[in-house]
């Protein structure tokens, strides 16, 4: 179990527990240290790199993705037990929900070699190829893969990723082009924060018979992100979710959420107020706010899955 804590300015001012790098298993511990790297990135470089180091993570790579959208980066940072991929989100609502960026297309097209996986957000799916090239170069270099395959008395270090808004979407594709196209790098875990839709059906169902036990959703209270892009266009949800309630009780199976669902998309009204009032730091989709509520729920995560 890796020993080092930190913190960084997304408001828990206590270290974090220990991460589990070997876990293959839900770890509330683990969900505190990634919101807590999916909030760096929305840092300066220096500024990530010094809260990575922080956290126990000294070895570090800025990854610049602003070529194929605005003020986009991620980095990967790791240390001798396991090492982190995160994306920033953006603010800009319109750089990944027009109509030409949320229309599906095939995953093979984007990823060579990759398998007939389903369709998925063409946007999403762009960012990452654009910038495919160097995301792999960094994981490799902070993380090289096992010289040879490993066995059960050899820990290896493991890969995790994470992400908000945006950046949680990025992060979804990554862990599905890591997992179909070869070399395959085993990931060991995929926590994300207020995340949107990434594909349709098919391409949902493909992802959750390779990745649904180690893919966890944090979704808090109403926020909206999450309902787009609309199901009503084919879209689905991967992964396990897990729905901060109306009285910050994490919840398997919300409720709360089923009905919010339920409800009536008024398409143009809805789609035009998350248009208009989004914000990576405002409402229920404030990065900070996932941050808290994992840092304060500690025992009643880890009781959800016990």
């Amino acid at each position: 179990m890796a020993n080092n804590t930190g913190s960084t300015n997304g408001g828990n001012p206590d270290p974090p527990p220990p991460f589990e790098p070997q876990t293959v298993k839900f770890s509330a511990a683990n969900a505190l240290r990634l919101s807590m790297l999916a909030n760096a990135a929305y840092l300066e470089e220096n500024g990530a790199k010094t809260a990575a180091n922080n956290l126990g993570l000294p070895n570090f790579i800025w990854i610049d993705l602003s070529d194929q959208i605005d003020n986009l980066y991620g980095f990967v940072a790791g240390c001798s037990e396991y090492a982190v991929l995160s994306f920033r989100g953006t603010a800009k609502f319109q750089d990944w929900m027009t109509n030409v960026n949320a229309a599906p297309a095939r995953f093979s097209w984007f990823f060579e070699g990759a398998p007939e996986a389903g369709e998925v957000h063409t946007g999403f799916a762009m960012a990452v190829r654009h910038s495919w090239d160097k995301i792999k170069d960094a994981v490799n270099f902070v993380s090289p893969p096992p010289s040879k395959p490993p066995d059960s008395t050899t820990s290896q270090p493991t890969l995790w990723l994470t992400g908000h808004s945006l950046g949680a979407a990025l992060a979804v594709v990554c862990g599905a082009a890591l997992s179909m196209v070869n070399p395959v790098r085993l990931v060991n875990g995929i926590y994300t924060f207020g995340q949107p839709r990434i594909g349709l059906y098919n391409f949902c169902g493909h992802y959750d018979q390779l990745l649904r036990l180690q893919t966890f959703r944090f979704v808090n209270k109403e926020d909206l992100v999450p309902r787009v892009p609309f199901r009503g266009w084919d879209y689905a949800d991967l992964g396990c979710m897990i729905h901060f309630n109306n009285n910050d009780e994490p919840v398997l199976q919300s409720s709360q959420w089923r009905n919010f669902l339920s409800r009536s998309i008024e398409s143009f009204k809805e789609f035009f107020d998350i248009a208009t009032h989004f914000g990576v730091d405002v409402g229920d989709h404030d990065y900070r706010q996932y941050e808290n509520l994992v840092a304060t729920h500690q025992s009643e995560l880890d009781a959800l899955f016990a």
